[in-house]
């Protein structure tokens, strides 16, 4: 159709453009919408992948062999809205806290210390001196502290590797391993056997701080795997450290069984019937604590390294 002035009707081709402009509309709002989504999708997954979670309830044993070969049902939840625990939950710490850090450093010393000062109490002393007494009571004071810190302290779970915060599995996983030993060692040993008569079986007990010396253990274990720590180096102290121990262990108890003959029979103790030159060490409970040792320690190292007693006829 045309209009009175001779241009033809331009209704046909409005109508065109506009059905292309809503076309257009459509295709961009679906472009808008699947760019929207994908970039919803992509946060949350971003958001999830930031988020902790923590073991509450870990199985300790699967009751059949169905259930071995699926994943353990476990209830996570998020670190932040888990509220169990209440009072304690605020003051559990993360194992790689720099403070405790420092404290576990300070608690391997004193564990070096109690491992050395076991065998000696032992085998050397009837009761220790007021000056070591002191020194031993204030590292009983300590560990029976790291104690009640171990209770505070969050793990790695070993299949999940996630830090657990819960309290209530902190203390059974803690009271599984080494509660008892680690209380046990920290009883006053000397006290109870002056207290108990002297009785001689009570000093056995003192043996039980030897676990102690598990710390000091892991400390060069963790100290193997420092990459800032040459290997070959650590490894050599360790050597010399465990042969130095075991030595004065040895040392220690050689003593202690010389000393469980009364002194009428001293001089058929490997100590009684020494006599080097013109010195004889056949009253050797008189003899000065230095010299003992030093004795005891030669014995050991001659002993588990050549003949034995050879020396001592010598």
């Amino acid at each position: 159709m045309f209009t009175e002035t001779g241009q033809p009707a331009a209704r046909g081709l409005d109508r065109s453009s506009s059905s292309l402009t809503g076309i257009r509309r459509c295709v961009h709002a679906v472009q808008m919408g699947r760019w929207l989504g994908l970039n919803r999708r992509v946060g949350e997954e971003e958001e999830e992948a930031e988020k902790e979670y923590q073991v509450d309830v870990l199985p300790d044993r699967l009751k059949s062999s169905r259930s071995s070969r699926a994943p353990p049902p476990r209830s996570l939840s998020r670190l932040a809205d888990d509220g169990e625990g209440g009072f304690l939950r605020s003051h559990i710490v993360h194992p790689n806290n720099e403070w405790y850090r420092i404290w576990t450093r300070f608690i391997v010393f004193w564990a070096a210390f109690s491992s050395f000062l076991t065998p000696l109490e032992f085998g050397f002393f009837r009761g220790l001196p007021w000056n070591l007494f002191l020194l031993d009571m204030v590292g009983q004071i300590a560990f029976l502290i790291d104690i009640v810190l171990r209770f505070l302290v969050a793990y790695r779970d070993s299949d999940t590797f996630c830090i657990i915060y819960n309290p209530t599995s902190i203390a059974i996983r803690y009271c599984k391993s080494s509660f008892i030993f680690d209380l046990l060692g920290c009883f006053p040993w000397d006290v109870i056997y002056k207290a108990c008569g002297r009785k001689e079986e009570v000093r056995y007990l003192l043996w039980i701080r030897m676990t102690r010396t598990q710390k000091v253990t892991q400390f060069f274990r963790d100290l193997e795997k420092d990459i800032r720590v040459n290997y070959l180096f650590t490894r050599i102290v360790k050597l010399i450290v465990v042969e130095l121990y075991f030595t004065h262990t040895a040392a220690c108890i050689f003593y202690y069984l010389a000393t469980t003959l009364p002194e009428s029979m001293e001089g058929y103790t490997w100590i009684g019937s020494l006599q080097l030159g013109d010195y004889s060490y056949s009253h050797f409970r008189d003899i000065d604590l230095t010299t003992r040792y030093i004795t005891s320690m030669y014995f050991a190292i001659v002993t588990m390294t050549t003949v034995g007693k050879f020396w001592s006829h010598a």
